[in-house]
């Protein structure tokens, strides 16, 4: 699944220890004979905090997965941007021979939930995520950004004071996940099931295999605590026009993910407030919405968000997974008018306005 070939999972996480697995997958060239797997964990300063080494029969099967057993005392949590501590864990596969491989990866000790009296909870304490969405594209480059490019939008994540990232609606880079682990963003990272999902084998194939290979890729970033699985689903007429059943291919979609990796929740992001049998899919739901975008003025995000908290959130309110206006720099208006969408006039001022309504009736929900 083009993985590291290592993944970390941590078993349990405690004030006093941090135990965990980790499981390295043994590529053999089918010659009969022992290697050793040495796992070494490293603090940020570079000591050495645990290690084990164990012998395996490389010769036995061409794909051999090793797993290795690892304590920390007194482990440093991974706190988001309050604290984004990362330990590396050092996997060395050696043979007679000598050293053959070496492979360094994160590791971030953290615990994250969702429950109804908290909402999202780090560590044991609530955190209300105030992120961006992102997707990877930029002016005269479309998707071919460099390390210098994706470095650069998560700085400017950052300095504006956001603290989560969605990268929707498709899987970024592992350098952006890199980033996120040490900005200490909270990611939601997702397939990229858009508009519509088809109830064919082709359609399920691609996807089993799209979720698999994003799970098992970015399984030992730490900023990644949850896996979307669904953007926009079901307004589109081709939906209702073609008899597909969305529901059944997401639902074993979402059993799929959940199974690969019981670790991380399952999310969706929907624009479809009415439709509970997709919403209630995922563990939880975050909406789309558009006010003083797509339809009504922007102070209209206060009803919507007291709908969805209303037939979704109960006490626990809800997340908003996107909402905003478009806008070019060289396009100015004062006062501004609502342009329309599809249209070319598209004001800067327009899209200040919005955002802070909007964004004031987010906060005081």
């Amino acid at each position: 699944n083009a993985s590291p070939g290592v993944s970390i999972t941590t078993k349990a996480l405690s004030k006093s220890t941090a135990e965990g697995e980790v499981k390295t997958l043994l590529n053999s060239d089918g010659k009969a004979g022992d290697v050793d797997v040495a796992v070494e964990i490293l603090d940020m300063k570079g000591r050495k905090v645990a290690g084990k080494t164990v012998k395996a029969a490389a010769g036995e099967k061409n794909r051999l997965e090793v797993p290795v057993p690892l304590a920390i005392a007194n482990p440093i949590l991974w706190n988001g941007v309050k604290n984004p501590y990362l330990y590396q864990v050092k996997t060395s596969i050696r043979t007679a021979d000598g050293q053959t491989d070496e492979l360094v990866q994160p590791l971030g000790l953290r615990t994250v939930s969702v429950n109804p009296k908290e909402g999202f909870v780090l560590n044991g304490k609530t955190m209300q995520i105030k992120g961006v969405s992102r997707h990877q594209d930029m002016k005269g480059k479309g998707w071919a950004l460099s390390p210098e490019d994706e470095a650069r939008d998560i700085r400017l994540i950052a300095d504006m004071g956001a603290d989560g990232v969605r990268t929707g609606h498709y899987p970024a880079s592992t350098n952006i996940y890199d980033l996120c682990d040490k900005a200490g963003l909270i990611v939601w990272s997702e397939v990229p099931n858009v508009n519509l999902v088809w109830d064919t084998p082709e359609f399920r194939e691609n996807n089993r295999l799209q979720a698999r290979e994003m799970i098992f890729q970015h399984w030992n970033h730490p900023s990644i605590c949850m896996w979307g699985i669904f953007n926009d689903i079901g307004h589109q007429p081709e939906a209702a026009t073609r008899g597909v059943d969305m529901e059944a291919e997401l639902t074993e979609l979402n059993k799929f993910v959940k199974e690969t990796d019981p670790s991380r929740m399952t999310v969706g992001a929907s624009n479809q407030a009415g439709r509970r049998k997709l919403n209630n899919i995922p563990d939880h739901i975050a909406f789309n919405t558009y006010p003083g975008w797509y339809g009504g003025g922007p102070e209209t995000m206060k009803g919507n968000l007291n709908g969805y908290i209303r037939d979704y959130g109960g006490k626990m309110g809800i997340a908003v997974s996107e909402y905003g206006h478009g806008a070019s720099v060289d396009m100015h208006e004062n006062p501004a008018q609502r342009p329309s969408p599809t249209g070319f006039w598209h004001p800067e001022e327009w899209q200040s306005h919005a955002h802070e309504v909007n964004y004031r009736c987010i906060r005081e929900r």
